[in-house]
């Protein structure tokens, strides 16, 4: 499937991967023969195809050209890109609001005197290209003070409170000599009555006329030294708090009477003493959006049910139609203001990260790089940053907005002054984040790039005693570090359950979802816990996966495993039992037949296991492939992609060792761009925003992928460090500076060997004796040895997983062959050199074994001769 984006500017740019995770890729139509330079520009790589309507002659060639497409969706990216959407939309047969009412949705004249003749609440107006003519009207029937802007313009651009005649055609006249921002002339003024009352947002997106509220935000101004108001914070509200429900209920009426029926929109009202009155609306998504932002404190957000509303209209309204947003979490969007002008030098770095370490601020978007004019703050075009803010209660919010103001002049150096360290005034404070379990690579991390961390250690990983707590790191012991009542427990018992934590974040697999509930208690970063839900759940992953048109294996649910006799046949050929939220191949078996599902059943029964909701998947052919990688703000920043020597099944129903090697970008080039577009796509449909992932899939003939699952985490045994080998990326740091909303800036530079693991394999009984990693590291090849089981462990009988092993080795070679070979070579020589005594044995059986394994030591009883 195919969506059209039409001038994809601003937050435009959230719509091709939104749409990516629906299994819809995107074209993008220009519809100046020049880009619009005051907007920030679409991103063209995120696009298969590239139109430009010049003028008006060139939209029957790019309709049929679309039309070749077979498109399900053409929609404005952002303002400019209205007419020609409706017009596109309209010609091609698709869901549109039509050209007819087109003009009035971008001419705010014609928008108003739409909504009068409707019987709508709205303000006195006229337009014209006489500056002394508005002025007489506004002195007269309209009446003072009155509002001055541009016809067709946004973002406060040209706004003008006059309080006198003078002021309106002063006003008047700075409008006529400008271009709005989209680079067009002004050739008239719009003089309206001025609306009394405090200004709102109401954020909608609709299929056929039934609209979903998005989010009711408040218009918090301020005044600029030159008297002109602007916007300052946006501040999330109550759906159901006055006014917001008389606002939805009128904004309902404004989209009906200007035809908005389809897709997105983005409406201002202000609450007069009257009621609501509009002061504008763009049939487009919020210039302030911010998907994962929204995510955060909505739910969801507008790029997202656009997507969804025009690929899957059916299911938009079953889950919106009529409905209203769910407030989450407190939420503010500051816009802030200067009075310094100059040309940028630098940008302040420190500074920045200062404010994105306020333990409200979700993310810091510096608006302006090194070459750029700053400006006296005018509208919000001229705001140089964007501070996205989220907590618990409005007084945290307000305290860092204040924090803000002292930090905020320090981010940007101005050419001719001096570049280095800023004196912000203030105390920098280090960063704190709260890690389930003790994860080395992020404590080096930490380490390195000066984060305080608190590490909740849990019992099992306590007793595992391979990961040592770094000096000057706090870990407070826990029962169960996937437990929130015992994390919170331990916290307050060592007497931090005050402390304010930036972030929350776990590599152990079944803490995921507690890291995101407890990232909302403690009200600060996190991944959210329902994301988490569906990295955690099979099944449900499986079913976001197939809804974006990924290729994955059909499932059912086994409620309790423990009692299987109302399943009666087996819908597949083949069948994958694996527990519905597990880990490491761990009681992974393939099932036959139905005999075999019983016989499993009986066995998990007689273990008493302690998970009992299992699923059953369709078996998938093919060549299991992976990707390690890391996503930022909804994008896929590193990636890379790897292959399985057996796929895992095999590897558990043949007892195999499990190894793994890493394409080279350069020389298997086809890999990734077969690949990648996958692995996006299916983040995106996951709705991993930030941090890192490790996914499975299978390339089977034809090259036909197919999803298999996909972890919201670093992968486990050497993957960080065959990664940080091959591509020269510590996935640690990375994750550790997406987790406190930095991007992970991967310097990525390629090893051109060929770099692989393989495990070092164990066998029931107990361990005597092994190779140490001193002398592994001695062969030829090995760049890194770990030995992680202990001497006197015993590895136990039954189901074998990808964790029986008592080490790994990361070893390098010339070519794949060579890297198999010494695989091959390393396993041999470390199991003739480890020492196993077979389980279950009695005396004399004991006895033999060590006559055979020792065949020259004498273990005869001396007594006996």
């Amino acid at each position: 499937m195919t969506a059209v984006i039409v001038d994809g500017y601003s937050t435009g740019n959230f719509l091709p991967s939104a749409f990516a995770a629906l299994g819809v890729d995107v074209v993008h139509v220009r519809s100046t023969r020049e880009l619009m330079p005051s907007l920030l520009q679409p991103e063209p790589t995120a696009y298969r195809k590239s139109f430009v309507v010049a003028e008006a002659s060139d939209v029957p060639w790019v309709a049929a050209e679309l039309a070749a497409l077979g498109p399900v969706a053409v929609l404005a990216g952002q303002e400019p890109g209205v007419p020609l959407a409706d017009t596109l939309s309209e010609l091609l047969g698709l869901a549109t609001n039509g050209s007819a009412l087109s003009s009035a949705r971008r001419d705010k004249y014609r928008m108003i005197e739409t909504l009068r003749a409707a019987g709508l609440r709205c303000a006195r107006q006229r337009k014209g290209a006489d500056p002394q003519a508005l002025a007489a009207w506004a002195a007269g029937e309209g009446g003072l003070p009155a509002v001055v802007k541009p016809l067709s313009s946004a973002a406060g651009d040209q706004v003008h409170i006059c309080r006198t005649a003078d002021e309106v055609a002063a006003a008047a006249g700075l409008v006529l000599s400008a271009t709005d921002i989209f680079g067009s002339r002004n050739t008239e003024a719009l003089a309206q009555s001025f609306l009394p009352g405090t200004e709102y947002v109401v954020d909608t997106v609709g299929v056929a006329g039934e609209h979903y509220v998005c989010g009711v935000w408040e218009y918090e101004k301020t005044t600029t030294d030159s008297g002109r108001r602007i916007y300052d914070r946006d501040v999330l509200l109550d759906p159901s708090a006055a006014p917001v429900p008389e606002l939805i209920a009128y904004v309902r009426e404004v989209l009906g009477a200007l035809g908005i029926l389809h897709g997105p929109a983005h409406a201002e009202v202000v609450m007069t003493p009257g009621g609501p009155a509009l002061v504008e609306i763009g049939a487009r998504l919020n210039g302030s959006m911010n998907p994962g932002f929204h995510d955060e404190c909505l739910g969801g957000n507008q790029a997202d049910l656009t997507a969804l509303a025009y690929a899957r209209p059916d299911l938009f309204l079953e889950r919106h139609a009529g409905r209203v947003y769910t407030k989450r979490r407190e939420a503010v969007v500051h816009n802030t203001r200067t009075a310094r002008d100059g040309v940028v030098a630098a940008v302040h770095r420190p500074t920045v990260e200062l404010i994105a370490a306020l333990p409200t601020v979700y993310l810091v978007s510096v608006r302006l790089a090194p070459g750029k004019r700053l400006r006296p703050t005018a509208d919000l075009l001229s705001s140089p940053l964007r501070i996205f803010m989220s907590g618990q209660d409005r007084e945290s919010l307000r305290a860092d907005h204040l924090a803000v103001q002292d930090l905020k002049d320090a981010v940007y150096t101005l050419e001719g002054e001096p570049v280095g360290t800023k004196d912000t005034g203030r105390t920098e404070r280090r960063p704190l984040v709260l890690l389930l379990g003790a994860d080395q690579h992020i404590l080096e991390a930490c380490g390195r790039d000066g984060v305080d961390a608190v590490v909740a250690w849990g019992a099992t990983a306590y007793d595992f005693g391979l990961v040592p707590i770094p000096e000057g790191v706090t870990a407070v012991r826990v029962d169960d570090q996937a437990s929130p009542e015992a994390v919170l427990m331990a916290l307050h018992r060592a007497g931090l359950g005050d402390r304010v934590f930036d972030t929350v974040y776990t590599s152990d697999e079944w803490a995921l979802v507690t890291a995101g509930v407890l990232a909302q208690y403690l009200g600060c970063r996190g991944i959210d816990p329902a994301t988490a839900v569906h990295f955690r759940d099979k099944s449900l992953q499986k079913r976001r996966v197939a809804e974006a048109g990924l290729r994955t294996a059909r499932v059912t649910v086994v409620e309790d495993v423990h009692d299987v006799s109302a399943i009666t046949g087996l819908e597949y050929r083949r069948a994958v039992l694996k527990p519905v939220a597990g880990a490491a191949t761990t009681r992974t078996t393939v099932v036959e037949n139905l005999a075999d599902l019983q016989q499993r059943s009986k066995q998990y029964r007689e273990d008493r296991t302690a998970q009992r909701t299992f699923v059953l998947e369709e078996f998938v052919d093919g060549d299991e492939w992976i990707a390690d990688g890391v996503v930022f703000g909804g994008e896929l920043v590193f990636c890379a992609l790897g292959t399985y020597g057996s796929p895992c099944l095999t590897v558990v129903d043949q007892g195999l060792p499990l190894s793994m090697r890493r394409f080279d970008p350069t020389s298997e080039a086809w890999a990734y761009e077969l690949c990648e577009p996958f692995v996006r796509q299916a983040i995106a449909a996951l709705g991993l925003r930030s941090g890192a992932f490790h996914m499975e899939f299978f390339r089977g003939r034809d090259d036909v992928l197919t999803f298999g699952e996909c972890a919201a985490r670093r992968g486990g045994g050497l993957i960080h460090e065959e990664v940080e080998t091959k591509f020269n990326v510590h996935l640690g740091a990375a994750t550790l500076r997406c987790a406190l909303g930095r991007h992970p800036e991967p310097a990525v530079e390629s090893r051109p060997e060929t770099v692989g693991t393989t495990f070092l394999m164990g066998s029931p009984g107990t361990l005597v004796s092994c190779p140490s990693q001193d002398e592994l590291m001695e062969q030829p090849g090995v760049v890194l040895a770990r030995i992680e089981f202990p001497v006197g462990g015993q590895f136990a009988e039954g189901p074998a997983s990808t964790d029986r092993r008592i080490g790994q080795v990361l070893v390098t070679a010339d070519s794949e062959e060579g890297l198999q070979r010494r695989f091959a070579e390393l396993r041999e020589w470390f199991a003739e050199r480890t020492v196993i005594t077979p389980p279950g044995g009695n005396q004399r059986e004991l006895r033999t074994w060590h006559r055979d394994t020792w065949p020259d030591l004498d273990f005869r009883d001396i007594l006996w001769g």
